[in-house]
């Protein structure tokens, strides 16, 4: 069986995908089956299945992907100012198999620009973006276009990430991204905790509990006591490290979503970097390879939740391709799974685990 090119061209830059929308040739299903309705953070949703904040560059993405019946959509992650896309290539196919830790991703690995993946599990890339986000006047106005896009049932978040600007903490740039979603019209939001793929502090604060912790009280100060907010995070090595870090956000959030992605140095089949430009040596591993990590935060996630008795939900993420793979991931303790490469590779993954649901 051959698997179809991703929607979102990889062969093209950030810019040419959020101006051009989803490349997609199939037949959008004239019905989504959907069973009981679930609370999501309080909120009706139809199905615990998502999208993180990845391939939903704009309104129109979101609008896709809400029509294949994927209930859960977090906005790509915006800043309070403009910031660019790193240049192309974005994103490459790795050649790896099997499953990847941080330890396998000690040594560099090969980043490919074409590759004929035979299935779902044949596919593992790179990603590499920078966090780029539209200025604010642009993004605000297409979140609330956004909103009206969706069916009911379906929950739009928005992600944010803060930046250390001049007379201004990271902490208060987070606050301030957040309120701007919140005017916007988001239903929750997300802060971005975790990104291998930028050169400042915000991609790994998450490694800081206490620095965490500092972050989202400042976000929950900003946005009110009701609004769901979820904590995005990366790979945590222990269950010691998972307690700690929990113990500083869960006071102030509604949810945790792990992971983000593993990093890795990815270099050309010449031995040089694969992503031209500084700072880029090294990038975000995502697909296939990284679930069994994945899983492996989940589940010690999942532990040190039930054993503190903290109200937080999981959101697990990575490396779900296909509808046995969510399975997976709820029965390590997910509450709710979202996919990003298995949704741009089969865009059709969430109307296939409704089907499956009916059956059930």
């Amino acid at each position: 069986m051959q698997i179809p090119e991703p929607v979102y061209n990889i062969q093209r830059s950030y810019d040419d995908n959020y101006r051009e929308g989803p490349v997609f040739r199939g037949r959008i299903p004239e019905h989504i089956p959907n069973g009981p309705p679930v609370s999501f953070l309080g909120i009706p949703a139809n199905s615990r299945l998502g999208i993180p904040a990845g391939p939903l560059l704009n309104s129109e993405w979101i609008e896709f992907y809400a029509s294949m019946g994927f209930d859960l959509l977090v906005y790509k992650t915006v800043r309070t100012h403009p910031h660019p896309s790193y240049p192309p290539p974005n994103c490459l196919y790795v050649a790896v198999e099997g499953d990847l830790s941080p330890e396998s991703l000690n040594r560099p690995i090969i980043g490919l620009p074409y590759k004929d993946p035979k299935s779902m599990r044949d596919i593992t890339i790179t990603n590499s973006f920078g966090m780029p986000s539209k200025a604010p006047s642009v993004w605000q106005e297409d979140v609330s276009r956004a909103l009206k896009r969706i069916a009911p049932g379906q929950v739009l978040i928005v992600s944010v990430v803060g930046t250390e600007r001049e007379g201004e903490s990271i902490a208060g740039n987070f606050a301030r991204a957040a309120r701007m979603a919140q005017e916007a019209g988001a239903m929750a939001i997300e802060v971005n905790f975790s990104c291998p793929n930028v050169k400042g502090t915000e991609g790994q604060i998450f490694q800081d509990p206490q620095n965490a912790g500092w972050v989202a009280k400042t976000v929950r100060e900003a946005i009110g006591p009701e609004m769901p907010l979820i904590v995005k995070i990366g790979y945590l090595d222990t269950d010691a490290q998972a307690e700690t870090l929990l113990k500083s956000i869960a006071p102030y959030i509604h949810a945790v979503s792990a992971i983000n992605t593993l990093s890795a140095t990815v270099i050309n089949p010449e031995g040089r970097s694969a992503l031209p430009g500084p700072g880029r040596e090294k990038s975000g591993i995502c697909g296939n390879g990284i679930r069994r990590a994945a899983l492996t935060v989940v589940n010690r996630l999942s532990r040190a939740i039930s054993s503190m008795k903290f109200p937080v939900s999981l959101i697990g993420v990575g490396g779900i391709m296909t509808v046995e793979d969510y399975d997976l991931f709820r029965a390590s303790g997910a509450d709710f799974a979202m996919t990003a490469t298995g949704a741009m590779w089969d865009p059709y993954l969430a109307y296939h685990q409704k089907q499956q649901n009916l059956r059930e």
